[in-house]
């Protein structure tokens, strides 16, 4: 059976994750000597190391928003500190964020068919014979009828 983790474990997560991945994804922009090309390059990065990122959520928003903060803080500390940008850090910041946070919307979405899938594999609730309510696996009486029911 899957492992289901903690959703506020796996924010925090995708946060780090596309921090991290944001700033080594931008360390190559470093050698290309066109502006343009850089933000060309590093949009198509961008969206990469959102998927990745987003992978360890459970649902499409929460890799959005995860991808999102974590890239717009990755990029936004590399060009303070390496990227100098005359004006434009935080507009290129914001823009790289959303294009990290797309990339963390696709791929959260199936996170969200890895939990329906685990569900579908756990065991189902067992039917009373008297009544037909649905009760636990391990019910020794039906909570409608009172009838004692068969052990499995």
């Amino acid at each position: 059976m899957a492992h289901i983790h903690n959703p506020l474990s796996s924010f925090v997560l995708t946060i780090i994750a596309a921090l991290g991945l944001s700033i080594v994804a931008a360390l190559p922009t470093l050698f290309v000597s066109v502006f343009e090309f850089r933000i060309i390059v590093m949009s198509f990065a961008l969206v990469g190391v959102g998927a990745v990122a987003g992978r360890s959520s459970l649902i499409g928003s929460m890799g959005f928003v995860g991808s999102f903060v974590g890239g717009f803080a990755g990029i936004l500390a590399f060009q303070f500190t390496v990227w100098p940008t005359a004006g434009w850090e935080f507009m290129l910041a914001l823009y790289f964020g959303a294009l990290c946070g797309v990339g963390g919307l696709i791929t959260g979405k199936l996170g969200l068919r890895r939990v329906e899938k685990a569900v579908q594999l756990m065991p189902q609730v067992r039917r009373c014979q008297h009544c037909g309510a649905k009760v636990g696996l391990s019910a020794r009486k039906c909570w409608s009828c009172r009838s004692s029911l068969p052990q499995n």
